[in-house]
């Protein structure tokens, strides 16, 4: 057989990372008689000039080169090997150097790194990351002798994600030891969301690696009086406003068309509905209101707020003489003024007092991002609060993070547990009550002292954390560290610039993998201070 012949120009030649089919099955024979035989060699080169974006030496031309094996019709790529009419195409295992950003571009590992790294520690954006890479790697120096229509000179934001997604998805599959699958068929941002919806339901729940971790500041090991050994784990709940955009319709978990809608499909007909909350008159043809002289003139308002003089006119005087009382939330963004909730008072007070009149005019947000932190500072799971954090929502996530009793860990601080347990006493089902019933569950030594009355005699009575004495040492100092959500939350809520306009699949897979590699760094350097971390084995507490 003749040999492959190689089409090489530019700085890089990206061939696939074998020569010969991949499939067992596929082999030609040198010997019949004596049934000798070798792995299927692969022919028919294509090229494709591409752009790489190094770490090194900044964006460089190359050349992308596939293979075909005859016998079995799969066209082998650098990233990648899809058969002759398969809808899918399926990544190798072990995740390349250059990452394939789109058809005629390739990132490689080391700039992948660098990005992650700098959300990871700096909280720094993806529009940031490429400005960095532009302004500083990329080496302008010699750019005019590169050819111009080959080469793609700079990175943009649309690039750094798909670079990002792609390599953590990647890594996630190697650490899996699972084959990544994407949809051929489609374009690059579809076929990354159906690779990042799959992930995002093995990270749900019980899904992040330390998720069974444990490790001297939040495990305590006891003996009893006959020797028998027991063990305290301590976790601690607590939220945080971060969010992102979502259905209008109260509580609705449904994903959006775009982010800039404000209903899902489900409740679209909303949109045809006054924003005026207690209205259900339709709107009129290019409004937002009803014909209601009072909601249009909340609606020419709230128009008006939207103009450059207005806006000006209102930073100076702090208040506008002619606003509507009430309260107005503002929000930085792509919506230079989105309204939440607004207040008006009617014009000629009547003898029952003035009326109110509450819209909705911009889109929603999710309430907040619930987080589960194991007192040492590892995050073992996330859940996101669509209308509110109600305490039958946190029993919920609870129940979700920790299916079983024997995964739910022996202490569970919240700064709202007495809400907690008293929905728990009251249910008449007394399922829950029991589920929890060997859980200790106090209120955050610091909310208790600041946030709750001394005359609460059911918070006293249920939730005072000097009540257990397992929770404070011999020489008097509290064993576990009951603000640890707090101190994560510090960490969590610097990512609200870059995921307030995230649409919910990248929104979840983007924290899941930033809480992952936070999680392993915070192992580390539980290492170093010798607070000996280690994984329960997930049979022993799943059961």
């Amino acid at each position: 057989m003749e040999p492959v012949p190689l089409i090489l120009s530019g700085f890089h030649c990206l061939l696939p990372p074998t020569r010969t089919c991949l499939d067992p099955k596929c082999v030609q024979y040198t010997n019949h008689q004596q049934g000798a035989s070798r792995p299927q060699e692969l022919s028919d080169p294509r090229s494709t000039k591409v752009t790489i974006f190094s770490r090194d030496y900044g964006p460089l031309p190359g050349t992308r080169i596939s293979l075909y094996c005859r016998r079995c019709h799969t066209r082998y790529h650098h990233n990648y090997y899809i058969h002759d009419g398969a809808s899918r195409r399926t990544y190798y295992l072990t995740p390349p150097h250059y990452i394939h950003a789109t058809d005629t571009v390739f990132v490689d590992k080391g700039t992948c790194e660098m990005f992650t790294a700098m959300m990871l520690n700096a909280w720094t954006s993806a529009g940031n990351c490429a400005q960095v890479y532009n302004t500083s790697i990329a080496n302008t120096e010699f750019q005019h002798l590169l050819p111009a229509r080959w080469l793609r000179l700079k990175l943009d934001v649309e690039l750094v994600w798909n670079a990002l997604f792609l390599y953590w998805l990647l890594e996630d599959s190697l650490e899996n030891g699972i084959t990544l699958e994407l949809e051929q068929k489609a374009n690059h941002t579809i076929r990354l969301s159906k690779g990042l919806k799959e992930r995002n339901k093995r990270f749900a729940g019980t899904g992040q690696p330390e998720w069974n971790h444990a490790c001297d500041s939040c495990c305590w090991l006891s003996k009893d009086k006959d020797g028998v050994v027991g063990a305290v784990r301590s976790v601690v709940i607590d939220g945080i406003s971060i969010g992102r955009p979502c259905c209008g319709h109260h509580d609705c978990p449904n994903p959006l068309p775009s982010v800039k809608s404000r209903f899902c499909y489900e409740h679209d007909h909303l949109n045809r509905r006054c924003c005026v909350t207690t209205c259900s008159t339709q709107v009129e043809r290019g409004f937002q209101t009803c014909s209601n002289p009072i909601h249009r003139k909340l609606e020419t308002w709230v128009h008006e707020q939207n103009k450059a003089m207005f806006q000006l006119k209102r930073r100076s005087a702090k208040a506008g003489a002619g606003a509507p009382q009430g309260a107005v939330e503002e929000e930085d963004g792509e919506d230079e003024f989105e309204i939440d909730i607004i207040d008006i008072h009617c014009e000629g007070k009547p003898e029952a007092g003035n009326c109110k009149v509450k819209a909705r005019f911009g889109r929603r947000r999710t309430h907040n991002e619930e987080l589960a932190v194991y007192s040492c500072g590892i995050i073992v799971g996330r859940a996101t609060f669509y209308g509110s954090e109600a305490p039958n929502g946190v029993k919920l996530f609870l129940k979700g993070l920790f299916p079983t009793k024997r995964s739910l860990p022996q202490v569970i601080w919240h700064d709202n547990n007495c809400k907690i347990q008293a929905v728990l006493r009251a249910d008449s089902d007394p399922t829950d009550l029991k589920y929890f019933e060997g859980s200790a569950m106090p209120v955050d030594v610091f909310h208790f002292k600041s946030k709750h009355k001394e005359l609460d005699t059911a918070c006293n009575e249920h939730c005072n954390p000097a009540d257990w004495d397992e929770l404070i040492t011999e020489d008097g100092k509290w064993r576990f560290n009951s603000s640890a959500a707090e101190q994560a939350n510090v960490w969590f809520g610097r990512y609200l610039p870059i995921v307030r306009e995230m649409e919910a699949t990248r929104y979840n897979f983007f924290l899941d993998e930033m809480i992952k590699r936070r999680n392993r760094a915070t192992v580390r350097e539980l290492r170093i201070k010798e607070k000996s971390p280690y994984s329960i084995p997930r049979s022993s507490l799943l059961g």
